[in-house]
């Protein structure tokens, strides 16, 4: 079979019959500090990249929400050398539990966290538990929304996941309401997501904006985005390069 010409219809969604051993390549928006723009010419601060095409695919681009989900990264301070501590991706209990993490922050302060029985428990979801010594500082753990997208004008792209967390949760949550109030199934409607100029505390930064375009009328392909999130409800989201998306 490898050597033979694959039938057209089959070569439309290559890999998705096999998904169980599959991580879900990401979507990114380029920021400045992304590294795909010091390896590929291709790349640009402002626009999508798709890291399993390995190219941009602009600034605006219509999506279909196939799956969404959340849950609560406890990353490694970045200036402390990154990467995961604990995950809960079920939104409720630490991988691993029970477990302390000292940690040194950015302003000098040495802090212990502990993820506890739960993520209630261990309290590193609520204000001030970044910095115990200051009641201001941010929650320790931060909330990241998963959302798997297909691509109704593209339909023989694999499908790739936005991680949406900090400067991009009020997109995310804006997303969500926007979905609640449809009747149709979010695999069943297409968004126009499109790169903005937004700002923050740290300075000007690219942000997501999400618009109503209209319901899949291709019923071949609502199925396949139907079969994809039974897929994803039953065995779960994996994220390929997961870590990576802490400088998103």
């Amino acid at each position: 079979m490898a050597k033979s010409r694959l039938p057209a219809f089959l070569e439309d969604h290559p890999g998705l019959g096999s998904l169980g051993n599959v991580e879900v390549p990401r979507l990114k928006l380029l920021q400045a500090s992304s590294p795909e723009l010091a390896q590929s010419d291709d790349a640009k601060q402002g626009e999508f990249w798709h890291s399993l095409l390995g190219r941009s695919i602009g600034s605006s681009i219509r999506i279909c929400p196939v799956f969404i989900n959340w849950c609560f990264i406890l990353w490694r301070p970045r200036e402390a050398g990154g990467g995961i501590l604990a995950r809960a991706d079920d939104g409720k209990h630490w991988t691993p539990a029970d477990t302390e993490f000292k940690v040194k922050l950015k302003s000098g302060d040495e802090v212990t966290w502990q993820t506890g029985r739960s993520v209630a428990a261990s309290g590193l979801s609520k204000r001030g538990s970044y910095n115990p010594n200051d009641p201001n500082s941010p929650p320790a753990a931060t909330r990241m929304y998963s959302v798997v997208c297909s691509f109704p004008d593209h339909q023989n792209w694999p499908p790739a996941v936005l991680t949406l967390q900090r400067t991009s949760i009020k997109a995310a949550t804006k997303l969500i309401d926007q979905l609640r109030v449809l009747r149709a199934p979010s695999f069943g409607v297409i968004l126009e997501m499109s790169s903005v100029k937004d700002e923050s505390p740290s300075g000007e930064f690219n942000n997501y904006a999400f618009e109503l375009y209209g319901p899949v009328e291709d019923k071949p392909f609502y199925e396949e985005n139907s079969r994809q999130y039974r897929f994803f409800i039953e065995h779960g989201l994996k994220v390929k390069d997961l870590e990576g998306a802490q400088d998103d």
